[in-house]
């Protein structure tokens, strides 16, 4: 537990630099916050984004870890899914699909 906080604290602690480094425009990321200007770069100096705000702001800076994540947790969903019976053969699957490509 204390390696995620470490590693939080890194990543907060280098926040400017990641937004700084970033293909993207800093008006595009405050508007992505919903946070006025003034806000945004007093956030950034005082490096006091909200968790929420970290995890928005991470989406959009590490986009391939954050598609890497997604990944691995509907793949932890679908094996708990499997593990409680929660599962559809493929027969039904595809008349399924078929169905919604007919309409």
């Amino acid at each position: 537990m204390l390696d995620i906080v470490y590693k939080y604290q890194g990543l907060l602690e280098n926040i400017d630099i990641y937004i700084d480094d970033s293909k993207f425009k800093k008006d595009y990321l405050i508007e992505q916050l919903g946070v006025s200007r003034a806000t945004f770069y007093n956030k950034v100096k005082k490096k006091n984004f909200t968790i929420d705000e970290m995890v928005i702001l991470s989406n959009l800076l590490f986009p391939e870890e954050a598609k890497a994540f997604e990944i691995k947790e509907a793949l932890r969903a679908s094996r708990e899914d499997s593990k409680n019976g929660r599962i559809r053969n493929h027969k039904d699957i595809m008349g399924h699909v078929r169905k919604k490509l007919r309409a």
